[in-house]
């Protein structure tokens, strides 16, 4: 059999394997998605910068206990229909097989990580989303979280002036993916979240925004949007994500994001594109364009535009609204500089 790419190499290879993304959220993706995008069926659901950004988790097949599994973090550059470009998987497998042949379980030597390492389509991710993988990774598997997890949850319960600065990042991301089975804790969030120190806020908001949060912060969360701090109602956005993507929330969620919207800086705007872009699917798309023009910035209007026609899910609204002949001026004028500079 001729492998065409990298799910088929998964499966020749005689691996068990789950992928997450690395873009936008870490988000696990199904296995009949992953086959599909690679096979080029389906555009990437969760481009970033015209790339998708994989987390490929595997380890043999027919073993009595899971082994240590195999990590490749991989970059794929994305055509012109954000479909995985085909020319690229074809090199990274072929990178891959002359070092490792089709058994790619087997153990490397110095040489042969050093030369693997060496891939183009490799890259590094931030700390807070490996820390979120590895969070997410143990829970699936039912493994204890990180030594730092008590310290986490215990500061979390009842903050201090100083305790932050000596935690762990991994323990707020294993807090973070275990709080529907720790009610105590989604309580003392829900409680605390506004008035957290503004560093251990921003690493909660950063590790929330890679899980959907039980339903009992949804409310504390949307209320901090009404914040005087500006860096605390960025932070509810982030913490808010999961939400977007939760059919039963989402209404909610964009019922307060149209409150917000009509004074909301550009920060807030970016992460609104960047973190909850379900929630642009339907009516929330026009103010939220409106808004992006009326701050008249064109290199932010022209990059929030990008993104959001690279998304699938919002591509087609996008284009849709922009079609419409009764626009807002502002809005109206924003899109015919976008259009002029990209013709």
């Amino acid at each position: 059999m001729t492998i065409t790419n990298l799910a088929e190499l998964l499966s020749e290879s005689h691996s068990d394997y789950v992928i997450y993304d690395l873009g936008r959220r870490v988000q696990a993706i199904q296995a009949d998605t992953f086959k599909a995008i690679c096979a080029q069926q389906r555009p990437y659901p969760y481009p970033l910068q015209d790339h998708a950004w994989f987390a490929v988790v595997f380890w043999p097949q027919l073993k009595a206990e899971q082994p240590e599994p195999f990590l490749w973090f991989l970059k794929i550059p994305l055509d012109e229909r954000g479909l995985l470009n085909q020319a690229t998987q074809q090199d990274f497998m072929t990178h891959v097989i002359a070092l490792l042949g089709q058994q790619i379980t087997g153990a490397l030597n110095a040489e042969q990580e050093q030369q693997l390492q060496q891939s183009a389509y490799l890259f590094t991710p931030s700390e807070a989303k490996r820390a979120a993988l590895h969070a997410q990774l143990t829970q699936r598997w039912q493994k204890a979280p990180s030594r730092y997890f008590a310290a986490a949850q215990q500061e979390l319960h009842s903050p201090t002036n100083d305790g932050w600065q000596q935690l762990g990042i991994q323990g707020i991301h294993d807090v973070a993916v275990r709080l529907a089975a720790n009610p105590k804790t989604t309580q003392a969030i829900a409680q605390h979240f506004t008035s957290y120190p503004e560093s251990l806020q921003n690493a909660l908001a950063e590790a929330l925004e890679h899980t959907t949060p039980p339903s009992e912060l949804m409310q504390p969360l949307l209320s901090a949007l009404t914040s005087e701090h500006a860096a605390t109602r960025v932070n509810a956005l982030r913490a808010l994500a999961g939400f977007a993507s939760d059919h039963s929330a989402a209404p909610t969620v964009e019922q307060q994001l149209h409150q917000l919207l009509p004074s909301a800086n550009m920060d807030e705007l970016v992460i609104i594109t960047a973190r909850l872009w379900p929630a642009l699917q339907g009516q929330l798309m026009l103010p939220y364009l409106l808004r992006v023009a009326e701050l008249d910035n064109p290199a932010l209007f022209a990059g929030v535009v990008r993104d959001i026609l690279r998304v699938p899910d919002t591509r087609i609204h996008a284009l849709g609204l922009v079609q419409r002949n009764d626009l807002p001026v502002a809005l109206y004028q924003a899109w015919q500089q976008f259009m002029g500079k990209t013709a």
